[in-house]
């Protein structure tokens, strides 16, 4: 049985550890309002982008194609035909730390996942948080390339981020003439809920833009393809800037949702302990008080 000298050296460790899970909670409720602010604020921005690249894509298409019988760059952001099939790409979006319940695990279930179903291809990898990268790093597979890594980041994302992703996803996509881009990331949905989500990130699918089409005629000043050459950019980045801002959000959720069980456990442990402490005590003094009373009897006799 412990003495009670060990089990009040347990429940004094179990209240420190308590104290810092209380203190990580309130950290992340106090850093969760302003990244809940900033998602909110670039959720506008993003979508109006997707629907003004959306109102271009017939035109887009509708360009002649190269007299060399290569495809219109422009078209392969909607419509990819002359992407190798056997090379495609993956953007993982996780934590760069734990202590955030199932967060970062169910990412990278799915990207194991989605690895092992293409393991017959080259999977360009875009690995952002620490916890994705040094995954990605372990598993070792010869089919896969880990074109661009970020870590660090969080809780701090700003616009630079998603510039240098943005950048790095689009000259491979075009350079390595890629199928597909696959997004993986966990999006925040409320404080007590993220939801998982893999999806198609190149080439663009827009059954997302929820809007009435209308019938405009445009005329475009210098032209239309080098108008979607400035905007194609800026529409990745401003969802790529909005996704890592989602993934903040719910990442700042889960720690504090994480650290919440577990101060409450480690109460539980503490009542626990604190029963168990005194029973051990009066166990001790029930057995000096037999001790006592067995001494008298022997001395009586």
């Amino acid at each position: 049985m412990e003495s009670l000298r060990d089990i009040r050296q347990n429940i004094k460790a179990i209240k420190s550890t308590q104290q810092i899970m209380q203190t990580m909670k309130m950290i992340s409720n106090a850093r969760i309002r302003k990244a809940q602010d900033s998602m909110i604020a670039a959720r506008p921005f993003a979508k109006k982008m997707l629907e003004m690249v959306d109102d271009l894509k017939q035109d887009i298409l509708a360009l002649p194609q190269p007299e060399d019988g290569s495809e219109n760059w422009a078209g392969r952001i909607f419509v990819n035909r002359s992407g190798d099939p056997h090379k495609i790409g993956l953007i993982v979006i996780t934590g760069d730390k734990g202590l955030t319940g199932s967060f970062n695990a169910v990412i990278l279930r799915s990207a194991l996942a989605f690895l092992r179903r293409n393991k017959d291809k080259e999977i360009f990898i875009f690995a952002i948080g620490k916890k994705g990268r040094d995954f990605l790093n372990r598993l070792k597979m010869r089919n896969l390339h880990l074109t661009y890594e970020s870590v660090g980041i969080f809780p701090k994302v700003s616009y630079a981020h998603a510039e240098l992703l943005g950048d790095a996803v689009l000259k491979t996509f075009l350079d390595e003439k890629l199928a597909s881009v696959t997004l993986i990331y966990n999006d925040f949905k409320s404080l007590a809920s993220q939801t998982l989500v893999e999806r198609q990130w190149l080439p663009f699918d827009f059954e997302q833009v929820k809007k009435e089409k209308e019938v405009r005629d445009f005329e475009f000043e210098p032209g239309l393809l080098e108008i979607f050459k400035l905007l194609v950019p800026r529409l990745i980045k401003a969802n790529l800037y909005r996704v890592l801002l989602e993934s903040q959000a719910a990442n700042l959720a889960a720690t504090m949702n994480a650290m919440d069980a577990a101060s409450k456990n480690a109460g539980e442990l503490v009542t626990a302990l604190g029963v168990k402490l005194n029973k051990v005590r009066q166990s001790g003094i029930t057995n000096e008080i037999l001790d006592i009373v067995n001494g008298a009897e022997a001395l009586n006799s």
